[in-house]
């Protein structure tokens, strides 16, 4: 299956080059990818060379003045604690240059565009960006910025910043993301996920934290991780688990309770792998799991065809396939419509 891939701009200024055609090949292939993305991409794109205009035609204005206008933007800027790149050069032409990136990061930050986050856990501010999964899309890879390779389940975002700095990896996740942590022993890898942290030294296991449930649940594949309760800021040390590969940690959030139990759920991956195995399982559970993993609706019309019972293991098969093995082994009628399926006792004639 293609990988796919959610480019991220750290800073407009990568779209302002790619403007004035001042870009590098691999700059540039990298913008023209995240052009195909989406229309949204493209709009984005449209605004920036509409501000772009709008700086060069006032710098076309008699009245112009290139230092008073940098000074003036560089004030603005530190006021909302955003770091500038300062240029070594300072003949009329850099200046000017410098001003128009700038002024694109400073429009950036005064409409809200995403990609900055200040202060997120340290003193110093830092530029942050986020991947987001839409309803209905897997991020099946994501390079971080250490090497460790993320995916996102529908629905989810991560977050986390430019370069990873201090004694720490940290990041956030809203939703469901499988973790393959680089090992570095000296920087610890840290996840804030709902009102759990995960910290791991190289690993790789399956977080789900969505807002809507009242769970955070994480699965350890390979290595060792560990599960603290996290209220704000603070972590409570005295409510914390250590996993090992097979083990899974529940944090119920209403009463603050953290389990450590063994992972019973063999498809806990197969929103990523689209591999499932189901023994003597309920119709219920196979409907439910296959509804995460494809992202469609699956009803019957009589609430007893829940309890049937399947035994059958598919190796990245398509929803429709697998469906058909349920109608076929369950002499069931099948019906779909706009992504919707239904399973319904076969009538007879």
């Amino acid at each position: 299956m293609k990988n796919e891939k959610n480019i991220e701009f750290f800073s407009p200024e990568l779209l302002a080059k790619y403007l004035l055609n001042e870009v590098n090949p691999d700059e540039k292939s990298e913008v023209d990818a995240w052009l195909d993305q989406s229309e949204e991409n493209r709009e984005e794109l449209e605004r920036v060379r509409k501000m772009l205009v709008s700086v060069d035609a006032f710098y076309k204005a008699d009245n112009f003045n290139s230092v008073a206008a940098l000074q003036k933007v560089k004030a603005r800027m530190q006021g909302s604690q955003l770091k500038v790149v300062q240029h070594n050069r300072f003949r009329k032409e850099i200046i000017i240059r410098f001003y128009k990136y700038a002024a694109v990061v400073l429009f950036a930050v005064l409409l809200g565009s995403a990609g900055y986050y200040f202060g997120f856990r340290n003193k110093t501010p830092e530029i942050y960006s986020e991947v987001i999964a839409a309803e209905k899309q897997v991020i099946s890879e994501y390079t971080l910025p250490d090497g460790s390779v993320v995916a996102l389940n529908s629905g989810s975002k991560l977050v986390f910043p430019k370069r990873f700095t201090g004694n720490t990896r940290e990041v956030s996740i809203t939703g469901e993301a499988f973790f393959d942590v680089k090992p570095d022993a000296s920087k610890p890898f840290i996840i804030n996920a709902g009102n759990a942290q995960v910290k791991v030294l190289g690993t790789s296991f399956n977080v789900s934290a969505y807002p809507e449930n009242e769970t955070v649940e994480v699965v350890v594949a390979t290595g060792k991780v560990q599960v603290t309760e996290r209220n704000g800021e603070s972590l409570n040390e005295n409510n914390q688990v250590l996993l090992v590969p097979g083990e899974k940690g529940t944090l119920f959030s209403k009463n603050s309770l953290l389990e450590k139990s063994e992972n019973t759920n063999l498809n806990y991956l197969s929103w990523k792998t689209h591999n499932f195995v189901f023994n003597e399982s309920d119709l219920q559970d196979v409907f439910s799991c296959l509804e995460k993993a494809y992202h469609v609706d699956i009803k019957v019309v009589q609430p007893e065809l829940n309890n049937l019972k399947l035994t059958a293991q598919f190796d990245k098969k398509p929803v429709g396939f697998i469906l058909n093995v349920v109608r076929l082994t369950f002499d069931l009628e099948l019906t779909e419509e706009n992504e919707q399926f239904t399973f319904a006792r076969r009538t007879s004639k």
